[in-house]
């Protein structure tokens, strides 16, 4: 028994001895593995396998929150916005009542019909009207020409209150019916707008004769028309005054003398005539409803220049241009010299003048002067016929904008 006993406890002495050996062993740096002791083969087994290193465990993931929070953001400081005034809201304005009591104007009558008038006289008329509604009228008139011209108290109305528009209607000159209209507006809801006319018919107090002036510029003052004026009504009158388109036509007369006939002999200013041959002679009378007669004449002239007026267009200064076919004719046929040829401003030159059938015709050289500053030039090309006329062509220039010129 004491036997066995001694063989467990060296049984047990040599097994704490072996785990000391394999404790040291593993404390023992990796690099000196020759230096173990030997130990029996299952202690050997035990001890290589505590050489290995023990790999350090995982620190274990922590899950993020789900909701993290927001670091919180500094807010900038905010400005206050400056305050407008809101405006007020305009009140509502009561509705018109429809069925309301409101003015009514009515005219005495719509049209005014002056008859026969002479031309160019005065006359005048009434239109009386009155307020037959049931509260303050409220008009403005308006005329239709200047040849009307009105004349009204005032502008308002009460109920019941009569109102008269006065009218001034001034004949016009060419003889025939005329209608005028005069327009009146109000505050009247059924009829705000109402139109008066004014009728006449103009008659010719003074006659005339002959209607139109056709005159032939090749004959002398003698074999010139008359004029012959003539009261129509009997009343006597006096010529004050007579003259014409470009004072091309004029007559002699003594304005202190009346009469019911008076016979003008016209004359003519030929040079006056041949610039302007289209007009209309204007007499002044004293008659009361003949204030005016009006003539128009036109007059086929001696000579006729083709073109009147020679245009040139993008000119460069001292650059010549030249106009051909250039012509003056006679419109009676007949035949005539030149005497002479003239530049007004001396930028015109004559390099041909050929003569055809009733007439010359020329071809022009014009230098354009160098004027600075100046968008324009201009002269005149005049021919002195022999024993006749003084015949100009007008010649306009208009410079163009890369000669330097604005």
């Amino acid at each position: 028994m004491k036997r066995t006993c001694m063989i467990l406890a060296a049984l047990g002495i040599g097994c704490v001895l072996l785990s000391q050996i394999s404790c040291e062993e593993a404390q023992k740096p990796a690099q000196e593995p020759q230096k173990a002791v030997q130990a029996p083969e299952k202690p050997a087994a035990i001890a290589k396998e505590a050489t290995k290193p023990v790999k350090p465990k995982p620190e274990p993931v922590k899950p993020e929150p789900v909701n993290p929070k927001p670091e919180p953001v500094k807010a900038e400081p905010v400005r206050p916005r400056p305050q407008v005034a809101k405006p007020k809201p305009e009140p509502e304005k009561p509705k018109a009542d429809a069925n309301a009591p409101g003015p009514e104007i009515r005219f005495d009558k719509m049209v005014h019909d002056f008859g026969d008038v002479g031309p160019g006289t005065t006359n005048i008329c009434e239109f009386g009207f009155k307020n037959v509604g049931e509260a303050l009228l409220k008009i403005i008139v308006i005329p239709s020409c200047g040849c009307t011209i009105f004349t009204l108290d005032k502008k308002e109305y009460e109920p019941g209150e009569s109102g008269v528009l006065k009218i001034k209607f001034n004949a016009p000159i060419p003889a025939g019916p005329t209608t005028k209209h005069i327009t009146v507006t109000s505050n009247d809801k059924a009829a705000p707008t109402l139109t008066l006319a004014l009728k006449a018919t103009v008659v010719a107090r003074v006659d005339h004769q002959p209607k139109t002036l056709n005159l032939l510029l090749k004959d002398e003052d003698k074999a010139l028309p008359k004029v012959t004026l003539t009261s129509i009504d009997g009343r006597p009158f006096s010529v004050t005054s007579v003259k014409s388109t470009a004072n091309a036509i004029i007559a002699d007369f003594d304005a202190s003398v009346e009469a019911t006939k008076f016979v003008l002999q016209l004359k003519v200013d030929k040079t006056q005539l041949q610039r302007v041959p289209n007009g209309v002679v204007e007499i002044s009378l004293t008659h009361p409803e003949a204030k005016t007669v009006n003539i128009p004449f036109s007059a086929l002239t001696r000579f006729g220049i083709n073109p009147p007026v020679i245009i040139l267009r993008d000119a460069e200064p001292g650059k010549p241009i030249i106009r051909s076919n250039v012509t003056i004719l006679n419109n009676y046929e007949e035949q005539f010299e030149i005497a002479s040829v003239k530049s007004k401003e001396g930028i015109t030159k004559v390099l041909r003048q050929d003569k055809i059938a009733n007439g010359y015709m020329f071809s022009l050289e014009i230098t354009p002067p160098d004027l600075k500053g100046a968008a324009r030039f201009s002269d005149e090309f005049s021919v002195q016929i022999k024993d006749g006329d003084l015949l100009a062509i007008k010649c306009q220039g208009f410079y163009s904008r890369k000669s330097g010129t604005p």
